[in-house]
């Protein structure tokens, strides 16, 4: 006997494979903010609060587009 509960649809199938890409993309994401793009956010905020000036997130911001390039969402 088929039980027909278990059976996914091309459909189905699909959108658990974008799914399952896009939460790759995510976890990568996030490793890579946590190794390259935070402790220059961290840098520039210190940098600042020790000049007594407005932080520099240039070079931050550069790193985490970067990082979005690298690591694209799905459609």
């Amino acid at each position: 006997m088929i039980d027909f509960s278990q059976v996914k649809t091309a459909e189905q199938k699909a959108n658990e494979a974008r799914q399952a890409e896009r939460e790759a993309a995510l976890a990568s994401r996030r490793a890579a903010y946590t190794a390259e793009s935070d402790r220059l956010k961290f840098e520039a905020e210190y940098d600042a609060l020790a000049a007594g000036t407005e932080p520099d997130y240039s070079t931050w911001i550069a790193a985490v587009a970067a990082i979005k390039e690298r690591y694209p969402l799905p459609q």
